[in-house]
């Protein structure tokens, strides 16, 4: 078995790819269940539990992964969580009753964290770090946007249980490209604190609150903020224009992250995301201040990129790289798990603007402590004090 060529992109693309095709099913779920909950005999209230119970999976899951990955290496794990992707694929056609959906969605928590933690891991293992995060996050997430494109087809030509077992046929090449995996020089070193979670740091602070706000309550309320600010927009058009914005952040995804990627390897990890965080920033006070459109394509584009580069960011801030970027995606999905519910909440809230000026403040103060400019602030003025 070849080692991992650290000057090319393969081994990140490849898994990448495995986990592209591996997340069909799961892509699947979101415009499906909510519609089709009644054919497959689950309870309308536990919809939403089904479509986020992965998430929860994952907050615990991060830091057991690691583990893992130290014991037995990135090739034979991310191989391990591609089969148990397909089979909770498959086991979706085959489900009867809540308790086995359950099943399948927990599982599907665990292959995903394994399979997202060992794809950051060969990342790391490059030369091009910036460059390879890039690609292998706009590889990933290019697999859900094609599957929502195949959607209706599916949906017209097939019965339910039919569409899972093409799906999960159609995600065996997750199978080819894991197993053409190299096999990294070393082993993962293990992790001697066994602790879920630390005090987050301040990078990690931004990425829990950014998290709540876009991941979460900004994906949730996008057509409710539109129906506030537009005067006579019909709720049809609020959510086809919702809908025509939640596409065009899975397209940044695709096709920024590797932009993002490469100007990193350039400027330093650090520097882009503080520069594309403030961005973001910026562009949250143009969704609340009314300009909705403007501020919804900055967000979504230097978030997409801001999220890309993270993980590089993370992983020198802790002296186990894969241990800060596990750490990093635990605050990352109970922001976007939070975030959700609270987003919930606010569909019929009036008042959905001040909790996003709230949050967009302690997301503001945190960047600035993030950067510095508090102490230096503090510094002025006791000297001129």
């Amino acid at each position: 078995m070849k080692e991992v060529d650290k000057d090319g992109l393969k081994a990140p693309a490849f898994a990448a790819l495995a986990l592209a095709f591996a997340s069909f099913g799961d892509a699947f779920l979101y415009p499906f269940l909510p519609v089709n909950f009644g054919i497959v005999g689950v309870p309308v209230v536990w919809v939403g539990v089904l479509l986020s119970i992965n998430r929860f999976v994952r907050i615990f899951s991060n830091t057991m992964i690691v583990h893992v990955l130290a014991k037995y290496g990135l090739r034979s794990t991310v191989i391990v969580a591609v089969m148990l992707a397909i089979a909770s694929t498959l086991g979706y056609g085959i489900a009867k009753g809540l308790i086995v959906w359950v099943l399948f969605r927990i599982i599907w928590g665990l292959a995903f964290s394994a399979m997202r933690i060992g794809i950051l891991g060969y990342a790391l293992h490059q030369n091009r770090q910036g460059l390879a995060l890039g690609v292998s996050r706009s590889l990933q997430e290019s697999g859900p946007m094609i599957l929502l494109f195949m959607a209706p087809m599916l949906l017209r030509y097939f019965d339910v249980r039919s569409i899972f077992y093409l799906l999960g046929f159609l995600s065996l090449p997750a199978l080819y490209f894991a197993f053409r995996l190299p096999v990294v020089d070393d082993k993962t070193p293990a992790l001697e604190s066994k602790r879920l979670l630390s005090r987050p740091t301040s990078l990690n602070s931004i990425t829990l609150v950014s998290a709540i706000i876009i991941d979460g309550i900004i994906v949730v309320v996008l057509g409710v903020l539109f129906l506030h600010y537009r005067e006579g927009i019909s709720l049809v058009t609020a959510t086809t224009v919702a809908a025509f914005y939640l596409g065009f952040r899975r397209l940044c995804l695709v096709a920024l992250s590797p932009a993002g990627g490469w100007i990193a390897d350039r400027l330093g990890l650090e520097r882009v995301f503080n520069l594309s965080m403030i961005l973001v920033v910026a562009g949250l006070i143009f969704i609340v201040g009314g300009w909705i459109e403007v501020g919804a394509v900055i967000v979504f584009a230097f978030y997409s990129i801001n999220s890309a580069v993270t993980p590089g960011s993370a992983s020198k801030k802790n002296s186990h790289s894969l241990a800060g970027i596990a750490e990093n995606a635990t605050w990352r999905d109970i922001g976007s798990a939070v975030g959700t519910l609270i987003g919930g909440f606010l569909i019929t809230s009036p008042h959905v603007n001040n909790v996003l000026i709230v949050a967009i403040f302690a997301m503001t103060l945190l960047l600035l402590i993030h950067l510095g400019v508090t102490q230096r602030a503090l510094k002025l003025f006791y000297l001129w004090k």
